[in-house]
């Protein structure tokens, strides 16, 4: 099958969707598709990558086409305008990554228009939560999405949710879309033999501390104000204890963050690393106590599969939407978005070794058995093949 992703930016430093889009299209590869990515060389939180105008292969046979940006808040690019127009149609099967910018929305309009099925990965752009957020950006939300990715949403042949709760959570727009849920997955060779403890907390000058960490993109969405106000009590009942940020900073609201660390007086119990890759990430999930990610809506949670991959019990909000799957597993707990909830969770876990190995075993057990890209991309192609089949 020859496949096409489109996504906004292929750069790490978005977190999530891009990790997922990356690693889907190599699995894919591996099982003889034929795959192309075509994005552009937008960075995060500015900046551009170095790759504009290249091809490159990335994992032996994914080739990966990244266009400059002439418009930064659209993500307008003429030249992946005129790819798209002009060799969609080689492809069996169009693959769109988010909504409300140029690139995904360009990409729909003309799969729709050529008669290319097509399926679209909100990657939880379709939460109210988003919706509702910022009054700001709403009206203009609104505009965009009513001239541009509704028709393009109306008209795919499927739209894919890595979760149920994202899917409910989208029935308020009445979508009349088909729809199915497919989970997002991990490479487990990557997790299979896991490094020894003590790297990241020797770089970190961390000891043996209780670490509790968070990892992923510094954003308001990710629930930080609520984590910082649960460690302050966690710091007053735990001896010792450090918190370790981990992620790309947007630098404004990582100024924010930064501020109520240092308000709070948590300054020498917090440590931003920032941005962190490949075995580096895994050191630091192996090094840790407890995961926490008590964020205020995520579509799905990479960084809490790849946490349990590691055998690193997790602390989640019931706003991400892989909840019900933790909480079912065994592999950590669920709390709502409150600062107290918070704090007496990662409490309970920090002063219960047994219990966080109990957890931490589910959990890996958990991420192999349902969250590992074999099983995944086979679900996934049968989907697709489906979608194809209703063009003919």
């Amino acid at each position: 099958m020859k496949i096409l992703h489109v996504i906004e930016s292929f750069s790490p430093r978005y977190g999530g969707p891009v990790s997922v889009t990356m690693a889907l299209a190599c699995a894919q590869a591996d099982l003889g598709h034929d795959v192309t990515v075509c994005t552009t060389n937008l960075d995060y939180p500015h900046g551009v990558l170095r790759s504009a105008g290249r091809a490159t292969i990335c994992h032996d046979r994914v080739q990966v086409l990244y266009f400059p940006v002439q418009f930064r808040p659209l993500t307008l690019s003429a030249q992946l305008k005129s790819f798209v127009k002009n060799k969609i149609s080689t492809f069996d099967i169009i693959h769109i990554h988010g909504l409300y910018r140029f690139p995904p929305t360009y990409a729909a309009y003309q799969a729709r228009r050529q008669k290319i099925p097509y399926v679209i990965t909100p990657h939880g752009a379709l939460d109210p939560y988003l919706y509702t957020k910022s009054s700001r950006n709403v009206l203009l939300k609104r505009l965009y999405e009513r001239w541009f990715d509704l028709p393009n949403l109306h008209g795919v042949g499927a739209i894919h949710y890595t979760a149920e709760d994202e899917r409910q959570r989208a029935a308020f727009l009445g979508l009349c879309a088909p729809s199915f849920v497919v989970p997002n997955g991990v490479d487990w060779g990557r997790y299979a033999q896991l490094p020894a403890r003590g790297v990241f907390r020797t770089a970190q000058g961390l000891g043996d501390a209780p670490l509790v960490l968070f990892l992923g993109r510094l954003h308001p969405k990710k629930g930080l104000d609520l984590l910082i106000q649960a460690f302050e009590t966690i710091r007053r009942q735990v001896s010792g204890v450090q918190l370790a940020i981990v992620g790309p900073e947007n630098d404004r609201f990582g100024q924010q963050v930064r501020a109520w660390v240092a308000e709070r007086g948590l300054t020498d119990s917090v440590h931003f690393v920032g941005h962190l890759d490949g075995v580096d990430v895994i050191q630091a999930y192996v090094d840790a106590d407890v995961f926490v990610l008590s964020s205020y809506t995520e579509n799905f949670g990479m960084t809490v599969v790849e946490a349990m991959a590691c055998a690193l019990p997790v602390v989640i909000s019931d706003q991400v939407n892989i909840h019900a799957e933790v909480a079912q597993s065994g592999a950590g707990m669920v709390t709502r978005c409150d600062s107290d909830e918070l704090a007496e969770a990662v409490i309970a876990l920090l002063g219960g070794p047994d219990r966080r190995h109990v957890m931490g075993a589910a959990g890996r057990a958990a991420a192999q058995l349902r969250y590992t890209w074999p099983n995944i991309v086979d679900t996934l192609s049968r989907e697709y093949t489906f979608v194809i089949g209703k063009r003919k």
